[in-house]
């Protein structure tokens, strides 16, 4: 089974009673690493919480990384209600692995409605059919049977200080269901992947980085959708007291700002 049908599968979690979902844990890094994926907790946690709404999607999400998972272990999340009104509600929920809290998540979600609209402009860049694909990346990067398909806009650090930006087209590797819950896990899982080492690119010739996801917020202006490109710009303004902040935009093929992201890490020169 390659990795995106496994993180499919993965993303597809089991109800083991009211308000708790269990499921499978594994690497599920887009790189494929040995420990616990920080994007793949989130995204099975966003999972859960929209197990238990319908007709109302997903608008904003607020997590904490607490402690580190535990890749060979299933996860559990427990999901409870917090709020459940005419036009909004929320759900909270916590990751559980060998009777610890590894992870925790606030959710609100919306009732669809129209209002006015206005956005930041996408950025005129290389269309992803035009830049290199993974095969010609897995090679130097480890990225190999990735479940995401990376295209890089700006370059690689190559050990060399360069602008704290990044421009990455992505899209799932594989065929989609037209699930929008789906849809919207896996941008949430894809999100984490490519954003807190944009808060290090000035510091690359310093040596390699060592970093950590702290917290995830994501604010869902559109529902998206992964069965086509996305370009997501990364920022990493500040870097301070060994922690690193990065935000970033997903921008849709049509230009339409679908989603903005923010998170604050760890971020460190050589191994912690």
């Amino acid at each position: 089974m390659g990795r995106f049908a496994k993180l499919i599968k993965r993303l597809t979690l089991q109800e083991k009673s009211p308000g708790v979902f269990v499921g499978g844990a594994g690497a599920g890094g887009i790189g494929g690493e040995a420990r616990l994926f920080g994007g793949l907790v989130a995204a099975q946690a966003v999972m859960a919480a929209q197990n238990t709404v319908s007709d109302f999607p997903m608008h904003s999400m607020h997590a904490y990384f607490l402690r580190p998972g535990r890749a060979a272990k299933d996860i559990a999340y427990h999901v409870e209600s917090r709020k459940d009104g005419r036009n909004f509600c929320s759900r909270t929920v916590e990751a559980w692995q060998d009777g610890e809290c590894i992870f925790q998540l606030i959710a609100s979600f919306q009732r669809e409605e129209e209002g006015v609209v206005h956005q930041p402009q996408m950025p005129e860049v290389t269309p992803p059919e035009e830049l290199r694909n993974r095969d010609e990346l897995k090679g130097r990067l480890h990225w190999q049977d990735m479940p995401v398909d990376v295209r890089m806009v700006t370059p690689l650090t190559d050990k060399v200080s360069r602008p704290a930006m990044q421009q990455v087209w992505l899209k799932a590797n594989g065929q989609l269901p037209a699930d929008p819950a789906l849809h919207l896990a896996l941008v949430v899982y894809a999100s984490d992947r490519c954003l807190l080492d944009t808060a290090y690119r000035p510091h690359a010739d310093k040596g390699p980085m060592s970093g950590a996801s702290l917290d995830h917020s994501m604010w869902f202006h559109s529902q998206p959708r992964f069965d086509d490109w996305l370009l997501y710009c990364t920022e990493g303004p500040v870097a301070q007291g060994g922690r690193g902040l990065a935000t970033g935009r997903l921008f849709d093929r049509s230009g339409r700002c679908v989603v903005s992201v923010a998170q604050e890490g760890v971020v460190r020169v050589g191994q912690y």
